[in-house]
């Protein structure tokens, strides 16, 4: 659990199982952060558009870091040290979005991807791993 390497595994297959579901249920999550747009067609199919493209987006960060977890140990620290520090900025980004009322970002993606962040940057960190 605390390898650099298992993490990125680990971040490749969230991200990719979250792009899939973006671009497969993007209805879904569209309604779930714009409730209002219910009745909005135009709305709907906009979201839903924007939702398969952040689900091509979420698949191809996922693919990049499964398939560099092969990578020594120094760059998959990097990787994860980098990858660490873009899922802080998807938290902060969604938490503004969230606080600012633009969208209601499900409280499920903020506690993901803090949890994704916090693990990420501790194993990166670490000195000594097995």
């Amino acid at each position: 659990m605390r390898n650099s390497r298992f993490t990125l595994a680990l971040n490749g297959i969230v991200m990719m199982f979250l792009g899939l579901a973006f671009w497969f249920r993007p209805e879904f999550f569209t309604l779930a952060m714009f409730p209002d747009v219910k009745g909005n067609l135009q709305a709907i199919e906009l979201g839903n558009a924007l939702r398969k493209n952040m689900g091509a987006g979420c698949l191809f960060i996922g693919l990049l870091l499964f398939w560099c977890q092969n990578s020594s140990k120094t760059i998959a620290q990097r990787l994860l040290l980098g990858s660490g520090f873009g899922f802080s900025l998807m938290f902060s980004a969604l938490l503004e979005v969230r606080l600012s009322g633009e969208a209601q970002v499900p409280i499920f993606f903020l506690i993901l991807f803090a949890c994704m962040s916090i693990y990420s940057i501790f194993v990166a960190t670490r000195r000594f791993q097995e």
